[in-house]
């Protein structure tokens, strides 16, 4: 089977790149495969996540990163200009390869790839809550592109995939309603690890970029009440991003510089992950939260934000971690400290949350996405 992944580039640290790659070199491991990644900008950055030589990697060479965050006019040249020559491009590619399966990963590739005439089936997948364009929006001239996007996109684009594949069920009872041919498959994690905590480490960590959707302020806030309870230990935030400057004049006010640390990007996550005790995620909206899946998969009972969406999916209440309603501060101190407070509690957590990860092993979820795929090639 020809399957062929769209997206913008697999030389950036994110989430989505890491996973495509992950998913790719496994379905390429599947006898009969042949795995093709597309992307538009391969010049710059690092991969990733290493890819396998079983992987084809073809680039179009638009290169949108090279100015489409210089200015307004230079999204707007994207959009208008440099979208045509991906879409030509693109065509001319599938039609060479003529896959039998096409999958959008939701980027600049989303809107075109329904009206490429071929015979392949398409799916789009959804890495994102539905109304992400009007959470990140903050101008009125992102909140008018947002509001064009989501009409461009979800009312005349996307009802022309053949699937549509959403990470989580809470997504997909809460967005996809009447919708018939939405299927719920999460993310793979994108390690698995023999090593786990032994949580000994008197630590709290997150992981993460320095975002507003990420709500560190909110975190930092809450661990304030943490070090009063027990000043022996630790909030280490790892990632980096624009908010750095921010968090750290929080931080300063608070008084925490002895408690909360900014540690930057951090290429081994699993070793940070494995030297701490307790992972925190106090975001305010995620397409899954894949960062959950890998810190229990390091052993990490894990105080969550329930956020849309991610979260509610994947943490059972009480049995493998908390979940605190979003900007709840005293709760999710008031949680943390439950775990400090409590070593019996944290060890019958850890044990929960390793075998809660085998159930996002590359290999299960792979399955999941080879049965779709055979269903779609075989129908009508």
């Amino acid at each position: 089977m020809k399957i062929v992944y769209c997206l913008n580039s697999i030389r950036y640290l994110g989430g989505i790149q890491r996973v495509t790659i992950v998913k790719a070199n496994a379905l390429s491991e599947v006898e009969g495969n042949e795995i093709y990644i597309v992307v538009t900008d391969n010049k710059n950055g690092v991969i990733t996540e290493p890819l396998s030589s079983k992987v084809h990697l073809i680039d179009l060479d638009i290169n949108y990163y090279e100015d489409d965050y210089k200015s307004r006019w230079n999204v707007l040249k994207g959009i208008f200009i440099k979208r045509r020559a991906h879409k030509k491009r693109l065509a001319s590619v599938l039609n060479k390869i003529q896959p039998n399966i096409v999958v959008s990963v939701g980027q600049s590739e989303k809107n075109m790839i329904p009206s490429i005439k071929g015979k392949w089936k398409t799916i789009r997948e959804f890495h994102f809550v539905k109304d992400y364009r009007l959470r990140q929006a903050k101008s009125f001239f992102d909140k008018m592109l947002a509001w064009g996007g989501n009409l461009y996109d979800f009312h005349y684009k996307i009802r022309k995939y053949d699937q549509i594949v959403t990470l989580t069920y809470e997504d997909k009872e809460t967005n996809w309603k009447g919708w018939k041919n939405v299927s719920v498959i999460p993310n793979p994690s994108t390690f698995h690890t023999d090593q786990t905590s032994s949580l000994s480490e008197k630590k709290v960590i997150s992981v993460g970029r320095l975002t507003p959707q990420k709500n560190y302020a909110s975190l930092i806030r809450a661990f304030k009440n943490v070090t009063e309870k027990h000043p022996d230990w630790i909030l280490e935030i790892y990632g980096d991003g624009p908010q750095e400057v921010e968090l750290k004049s929080l931080i300063t006010q608070l008084n925490l510089e002895k408690h909360v640390f900014l540690k930057g990007f951090s290429s081994n996550v699993k070793d940070v992950m494995t030297n701490a005790s307790i992972f925190a995620l106090s975001s305010v909206f995620e397409g899954f939260g894949l960062v959950i899946v890998e810190a229990m998969a390091c052993g990490l009972p894990v105080v969550s934000y329930v956020c849309p969406c991610g979260p509610k999916d994947i943490i059972t209440e009480g049995k493998d971690g908390f979940l605190v309603e979003v900007n709840d501060e005293m709760t999710l101190a008031n949680k943390i400290n439950i775990l400090i407070e409590n070593e019996e509690l944290q060890k019958q957590m850890s044990d929960a949350v390793i075998i809660k990860a085998e159930k996002y092993k590359i290999e299960n979820i792979t399955s999941i996405w080879m049965n779709l795929f055979n269903i779609l090639r075989h129908e009508k």
